[in-house]
């Protein structure tokens, strides 16, 4: 069994400050990064630190969560919380509002059913935000949020596959795939069948893509990128280490050992 060594600090600092890093860049990317016609200089320094820094922190991220703990069920990785439930419904609004904003201006058929399956997504995310705060949560409305974030994926990447220049959209193309398969492993906990690290990996991720991606333009990606941190950096599994059993008078322990 693997013993988790590592609490919170070191993931959520981790996140947290790449996450800001990277958003310095990505402004200063998007202001110096393209020439008088839009178009990416090749090489530009900002893209390069951008990947560079993704691939570090992804990598540092890798080898925090293989020392998280592998603990499965929902009960061990999700205690009742008024915070990351607050959060998570108020992330559930502004998928809404985004959702809602993209579907009003579009008359496009497949479009218009993506709008409709992410408004579902919207407000399971934020009936799961007030379950959360009494810690239950339904599998089906993670299901839902999950088949939303694909569909949304899929619809922007029909806009962005036509656009030649990658540093226009990977970043918001990673958080996008990275919300998904976040929303797909905490799911998984449901059946008590939730993989620690592997989520706790995506769920950072998505938080990390998404707070780079905040300095884009746009009002329906600043609400889903918004969308995402707020709903993901407070609602991942607990980072706290497992209590240690206590000794009782006379020998034994009051419960089980605690650890992985």
């Amino acid at each position: 069994m693997n013993e988790q060594k590592f609490g919170p600090l070191p993931v959520l600092g981790l996140t947290m400050g790449g996450g800001i890093l990277g958003f310095v860049l990505r402004k200063v990317m998007l202001k110096t990064g393209f020439d008088g016609k839009g178009i990416q200089i090749s090489g530009h320094w900002t893209f390069t630190a951008l990947l560079i820094l993704s691939v570090l922190l992804l990598g540092c991220l890798a080898y925090l969560c293989r020392h998280m703990g592998t603990r499965s069920k929902y009960e061990e990785n999700f205690a009742p919380s008024r915070f990351a439930g607050g959060c998570g419904l108020l992330a559930g609004v502004l998928l809404f509002i985004s959702q809602l904003l993209g579907l009003l201006s579009t008359g496009d058929v497949f479009e218009m059913v993506v709008g409709a399956l992410g408004i579902a997504g919207a407000l399971s995310l934020c009936v799961l935000g007030a379950l959360r705060c009494r810690g239950g949560s339904w599998l089906s409305l993670h299901g839902v949020v999950t088949a939303a974030l694909a569909a949304i994926l899929i619809s922007r990447f029909r806009h962005w596959s036509s656009d030649p220049l990658l540093g226009d959209y990977c970043f918001q193309l990673l958080a996008n795939v990275f919300a998904m398969l976040a929303s797909y492993h905490l799911g998984c906990f449901r059946l008590d069948k939730g993989k620690r690290r592997v989520c706790i990996f995506h769920t950072m991720a998505a938080v990390f893509f998404s707070m780079i991606s905040l300095a884009d333009t746009g009002w329906e990606t600043l609400l889903f990128n918004g969308a995402m941190i707020l709903w993901l950096f407070p609602g991942v599994c607990d980072l706290n280490k497992p209590a240690r059993p206590r000794r009782r008078l006379g020998g034994g322990f009051d419960e089980t050992e605690a650890q992985e």
